[in-house]
């Protein structure tokens, strides 16, 4: 039997920390992953900050976190001094990763790449290494992202880089939508690394590359879900559905949308036909109005109704 504890970037809800922990403790959950606190990115906290700050309003609820949701990577290969910048911030987020008694640091392998990537990959390599240094003689685990314009953006590449980095503080987080986003094959990128996975992230998406609730796009959770119960993983699945998407755009577009229909504005029309397509699964009029936090409902209790089945199942 598996051991999959759910955790979420509620972030998307509100920056408002009060928000964020009220939202965990709505659904009986202890654990979230912090992003932006209270209009503050959790990188640009010190420790002396977060300790005064945060740390008292997360101990009021009871609430730990399971992995920091940093940007460390998150900026272009060749910006010596943004890299400088984030391994400053990134011993801070260390003291506060002890703190809390968290395991992982999430991170990325960099954007502004030449184009060719067998060039970048030794600077990528290097940079990496550089990050470890910091977490070297902590029990804190940098944890890689998949995501679309980085390095390490199809299951290939970051089977490589998993590979040639080859050091037990550096390990991977599964996100199926931005595969997506990438024209990768979610189910097959997922057997290629489940074995060396350690974290997933819960974030859907539809062919069209708009992100949608859980189980209504082509990321195959249900099956990942699956999969994972039965092999008893004993980790992480963390919410981030990208809630403002169409909480926040929806109602405009289907106003506004039919304008653009059929003239070349390919990218709002494939939102619009998403939207409604959202719309009319969850049972909810075209201008009808619907908050970050009832999509993240959606996400939530979506994840929860998959992992009851695979254990009834299993």
């Amino acid at each position: 039997m598996s051991n999959i504890k759910i955790s979420g970037f509620y972030d998307e809800v509100s920056s408002d920390l009060k928000t964020q922990l009220e939202t965990v403790k709505a659904y009986g959950e202890s654990y979230m992953c912090p992003r932006k606190i209270n209009g503050k990115n959790i990188a640009d906290y010190t420790l002396e900050e977060f300790q005064k700050d945060v740390k008292p309003m997360l101990d009021e609820y009871g609430v730990k976190f399971s992995s920091i949701g940093s940007p460390i990577g998150k900026i272009g290969l060749k910006d010596d001094a943004k890299y400088k910048e984030q391994c400053n911030k990134l011993k801070e987020l260390v003291k506060i990763c002890q703190l809390m008694d968290c395991k992982y640091i999430r991170m990325f392998s960099f954007r502004g790449l030449s184009g060719n990537y067998e060039k970048d990959f030794p600077i990528v390599v290097e940079k990496i290494r550089g990050y470890l240094d910091i977490v070297k003689g902590s029990d804190v685990i940098l944890l890689h992202e998949n995501e679309k314009r980085i390095w390490a953006d199809t299951p290939e590449r970051v089977l490589r880089l998993y590979q040639e980095i080859n050091d037990p503080q550096f390990r991977l987080c599964f996100d199926a939508s931005n595969y997506v986003q990438c024209g990768v094959d979610v189910p097959s990128a997922y057997q290629k690394l489940k074995d060396v996975t350690v974290y997933y992230h819960v974030k859907d998406c539809a062919k069209e590359k708009v992100e949608v609730p859980v189980g209504m796009g082509i990321g195959d959770y249900e099956n990942m879900v699956k999969d994972l119960v039965e092999r008893g993983y004993d980790g992480f699945m963390t919410l981030e559905p990208h809630t403002g998407k169409y909480a926040d755009n929806k109602a405009l577009f289907h106003r506004i949308g039919w304008l653009f229909f059929g003239i070349g504005f390919e990218h709002i029309n494939r939102w619009r036909k998403i939207f409604h397509d959202i719309d009319k699964a969850k049972g909810v009029g075209h201008t009808q109005e619907i908050t970050r936090r009832q999509m993240m409902d959606w996400q939530y209790y979506g994840l929860k109704e998959m992992i009851a089945k695979a254990e009834k199942e299993a």
